[in-house]
């Protein structure tokens, strides 16, 4: 942390006025993988002044800009930075759409020979630390408007040819900020992965997919891939959030027994292996929908997934009709009178 915070003091970026951005690393986030997150402190200097000026606490994500020695390492290193400038440019694109349900990027920069990109800091956590087998009914529908919100998060990025190829429960954050607007909704994060390109950076299993979410074509295909990856991970998701149970309760295991690859086996687990476990006489649909969403076949899958905007606002009536609402149901609603006035 402490060359990082050199690089950052002696390469700050300067503003059209004279001014330069200031940033202050605080502590690290995590250190996994081909990028380490830092929480950070950031402000304004103007010449000749020393106070701080929409001093604010971000996240800094900070390419590591390494590979191992060994054949082909240039081209792997242009590779990685090519794929940090990329997540950049779609950090970039998605806070120009104004898509609400994302944590939003600040801008991306170069510090000596580090590409960083700054985000908001959420005050919360991520998904998986919130899952639990037993749901009260008023729990039960809170988390159902929280994934109708999700729905159409998902639903906007794909309008906008955003696919996020990565979605996993560590990658969705709970936003716990009675001061955010977006208190009690599930954020988007990380799109690292979130670009046409194959890109050749690693999990932290060497491969370019999470096991256990991602959907099996990102094993057979790699590239050229669509939005069906994101159905995927999302049922996957639904069900966890939802039972607190894995939807493929043995693909983890099956991946570690087979020397952490992708395996025929382990494929055809995802074939034949699902477990659906919800059950739920306010939301029968919900069942359906995740075995739907979660279809071996990538061109079945999306001949029968529903529209995940429709989705969105029939789980949206239905908690309504059931007298639960929140800023989850809210924002829809206030969405879908926004469409109809256009």
């Amino acid at each position: 942390m402490e060359e990082y915070q050199r690089w950052f003091d002696q390469n700050p970026d300067f503003l059209h006025n004279g001014a330069m951005e200031k940033i202050e690393l605080l502590e690290p986030l995590t250190l996994e993988g081909t990028n380490n997150l830092y929480r950070a402190n950031f402000w304004i200097k103007h010449p000749g002044d020393e106070r701080h000026y929409g001093e604010r606490e971000i996240v800094v994500k900070i390419c590591k800009f390494w590979a191992a020695r060994g054949k082909n390492r240039l081209h792997r290193l242009n590779m990685l930075l090519s794929a940090f400038q990329d997540e950049i440019r779609i950090n970039n694109l998605i806070r120009a759409t104004n898509i609400e349900g994302v944590v939003q990027s600040l801008g991306g920069g170069l510090a000596g020979r580090h590409p960083y990109l700054k985000m908001e800091f959420i005050k919360g956590c991520s998904l998986d630390r919130l899952f639990k087998k037993e749901l009260t009914e008023e729990e039960l529908l809170h988390r159902v408007a929280q994934i109708a919100y999700l729905a159409n998060t998902i639903s906007q990025l794909h309008y906008y040819q955003i696919v996020h190829k990565d979605l996993k429960p560590k990658n969705l954050l709970l936003c716990q900020d009675p001061t955010h607007k977006n208190n009690h909704k599930i954020l988007v994060c990380d799109f690292g992965y979130a670009q046409a390109k194959l890109r050749e950076t690693v999990t932290e299993y060497g491969g370019q997919l999470t096991p256990c979410y991602s959907a099996p074509e990102q094993a057979i295909m790699g590239e050229n891939l669509s939005a069906s990856v994101d159905y995927f991970s999302f049922g996957i998701i639904i069900h966890e959030y939802l039972t607190g149970e894995k939807l493929f309760p043995d693909a983890m295991k099956i991946f570690v027994e087979d020397g952490y690859k992708i395996t025929d086996r382990y494929l055809e687990y995802l074939k034949h292996g699902r477990e659906n476990k919800f059950s739920s006489e306010l939301f029968p649909e919900i069942s359906e929908w995740i075995d739907r969403l979660t279809i071996f076949d990538s061109f079945e899958r999306m001949q029968n997934c529903p529209n995940l905007f429709e989705m969105a606002h029939k789980l949206r009536e239905k908690v309504n009709s059931l007298g639960y609402r929140d800023v989850n149901t809210d924002f829809l609603w206030n969405q879908l009178n926004e469409y109809g006035r256009r």
